[in-house]
């Protein structure tokens, strides 16, 4: 029972805030890597809740420690917790698990490795980012369309992906409550500056009853 009591050392106490600052710095250069990589605006909540995830994680490596009953009691403590937010690009999820493994590394005694890892995978997913900027032809787009109930043929709009489609991919199909049939495609233009054009063709089309165009 005393030994709950006992305060911890100065020099344990000095070292632990150090993960912690440590980690804060890491999460910090995490989400710099993230928002100069993001193709869109990201999201300020996400961000932070990396930098704050990748210094819980290493407190929670440091009362671990070397205790498998404390670990299971954390995983226990932990289950309870439920997200309701859906992450919708699978980027983020790697972002994550980025933040998570930083912290592990740091709260488990191994700052050299943390940094490493921390640079070392900042600057892969940076060289990647930019492979993509200039590589990157934009030809690519997801498409949606929804046809009306009484005319579900691929006749529909098979005339203008003739015209204007030179590679698709049907990756969802299913059937609305109003019996309208909904279809998300993958497609690729042969000339993507031509893609209002594209889009003008198949909202003209009076059998297709809604039409979605995002570029990839």
């Amino acid at each position: 029972m005393l030994d709950f009591f006992t305060l911890p050392t100065y020099n344990a106490l000095g070292l632990n805030a150090l993960r912690i600052l440590l980690s804060f710095a890491l999460g910090l250069f995490i989400v710099l890597i993230y928002q100069w990589t993001h193709s869109k605006v990201p999201q300020r909540s996400f961000a932070n809740t990396l930098i704050i995830l990748c210094m819980l994680i290493s407190v929670v490596m440091v009362v671990i420690g070397d205790s498998i009953a404390r670990a299971f009691s954390l995983v226990g403590a932990l289950s309870i917790i439920r997200f309701r937010t859906a992450i919708q690009d699978p980027r983020d999820i790697g972002f994550v698990f980025y933040a998570l493994a930083v912290g592990m590394a740091v709260g488990a005694g191994n700052p050299a490795v943390a940094i490493l890892a921390t640079f070392l995978i900042g600057i892969i997913i940076l060289c990647m980012y930019h492979w993509h900027q200039h590589f990157d032809k934009g030809d690519e787009f997801t498409l949606e369309i929804c046809l009306a109930s009484n005319n579900t043929s691929e006749k529909v709009y098979r005339q203008i992906f003739d015209k204007h489609v030179i590679q698709e991919r049907l990756i969802e199909k299913r059937i609305k409550k109003t019996q309208v049939v909904e279809l998300n495609f993958r497609i690729k233009l042969a000339k993507p500056l031509d893609w209002l054009t594209f889009y003008n063709e198949l909202t003209a089309n009076e059998d297709i009853v809604e039409v979605k165009l995002d570029k990839k």
